[in-house]
């Protein structure tokens, strides 16, 4: 009992740490695509809800802002250079660093879409980014001032996925944990936060990384970090880097069954973990949980061919699965997999949560707002982003009462509260 009095209160204190105009990384505080805010506008304008800021010149790419004590940070490529921008909430920039190298022609010739990559996370007053190439740094968010830097290839034996490192890396107390994808040092890692020291690698699960990034799940008292890798779903210790559960449902790539990528990162609720892909005959799955003697098992729940959800996340509203389906939108019991709903919406993108209301962002610059109800589908309003070059891979995200949506070169802000 106390050790699980202790937990709440280590939980209730992270949470109440972060402001609640923060969204401190990607897909928000808890990693699960929703916010906490209440009292935003139900529907907006016809052309779009009060732009109340456009920030230009945060360089090509497709990570989403981040926002800690009304500082914005983003990243993108400007030149030949990946670089970190920091803002404070009236647009005005405070200050820039030269990350590393950008992942573009110049260093991947066969791989397209150059641009930022992953998503930076803010723990405190530092800011942590790992780029399309490797290169992991520690950042000052006051100022920029960089602490300390690892090459997760060089140092931590990893290998660079075709398309770069896309994953934002995760904090759990003092530990940060990436997923550098070593073949004989393991696929995930753990360093030391305030040094960079490595603390853990686990060495028995050598998948190699895809463009996911992990979530920490606790079901049955047992604190796990779950990612989806190359081979498939795969759950390890936060503490050392033990295998928990694998689920390899979803290996194969490069077999016939699919040949491209795994990039949405898993979500979980009430025992169940959710994965979806684009690339692959199964389309998406859901395992539960299950206790036993030695630990935990993954077990298949349901599992759909018919699911098609190339990189723009899902979220989960009351054991309902909230996600999009090739140009369309969707509605799916957690449990059963059973469909609800479908609509086309603003085409293919992605998807966040806030104050009952689900904000999708289509690769093409449309941003539409639905109901999340399972009861049916109900696109409430709609606006086309003003400009942008290239697909618009971005996630929305709800902070202080703004929406904010990165396309390209240009980040938008705008005022959603009632």
């Amino acid at each position: 009992m106390r050790s699980h009095c202790t937990l709440i209160l280590a939980l209730w204190v992270q949470v109440a740490s972060v402001h609640a105009s923060d969204w401190p990384q990607f897909r928000g505080p808890n990693r699960d695509g929703k916010s906490p805010e209440t009292g935003l506008l139900k529907e907006w304008p016809a052309a779009g809800p009060s732009l109340v800021r456009m920030i230009s010149g945060v360089g090509g790419g497709f990570s989403s802002p981040v926002i800690g004590e009304e500082r914005i940070f983003i990243t993108g490529k400007v030149g030949d250079d990946l670089k970190i921008f920091c803002f404070d909430g009236s647009g005005r920039k405070i200050w820039e660093r030269t990350h590393a190298p950008a992942f573009s022609e110049a260093n991947a010739p066969h791989s397209p879409y150059p641009g930022a990559r992953a998503t930076p996370t803010i723990d405190g007053d530092m800011i942590y980014l790992l780029g399309g190439l490797g290169r992991l740094t520690a950042y000052r968010t006051s100022n920029g001032e960089p602490i300390w830097s690892v090459d997760v290839v060089g140092e931590l034996g990893g290998r660079v996925p075709p398309w770069g490192y896309a994953e934002s890396v995760l904090i759990d107390g003092d530990k940060l944990i990436c997923t550098p994808g070593g073949e004989k040092t393991g696929t995930f890692a753990a360093l030391n936060k305030k040094t960079g020291r490595l603390l853990w690698s686990s060495t028995d699960v050598t998948e190699r990384a895809e463009y996911a990034s992990p979530i920490l799940v606790e079901y049955n008292n047992v604190r796990q970090v779950v990612n989806m890798t190359r081979g498939g779903l795969v759950a390890v210790s936060p503490e050392n880097g033990k295998l928990i559960w694998r689920y390899n449902r979803f290996a194969g790539i490069g077999t016939p069954e699919t040949t491209t990528a795994h990039c949405n990162s898993p979500v979980y609720a009430d025992g169940y973990v959710f994965e979806a892909t684009s690339y692959h005959t199964r389309g998406g799955c859901a395992v539960v949980l299950q206790p036993m003697a030695t630990g935990l098992e993954a077990k298949l729940a349901w599992e759909s061919p018919r699911l098609s959800c190339e990189h723009g996340g899902y979220v989960i509203i009351d054991g309902y699965l909230y996600m999009n389906q090739g140009v369309g939108w969707s509605c799916l019991e957690l449990k059963t997999g059973e469909e609800r709903w479908s609509g086309r919406g603003p085409g293919k993108g992605s998807i966040i949560y806030a104050d009952g209301m689900l904000y999708c962002l289509g690769e093409k610059g449309k941003m539409g707002l639905v109901e999340a109800s399972p009861i049916e589908f109900k696109l409430v309003s709609t606006f086309d982003l003003p400009k942008g070059e290239g697909p618009c891979w971005t996630h929305p995200v709800s902070a202080g009462g703004n929406l904010y949506l990165r396309w390209d070169d240009n980040l938008y802000v705008y005022d959603i509260r009632e």
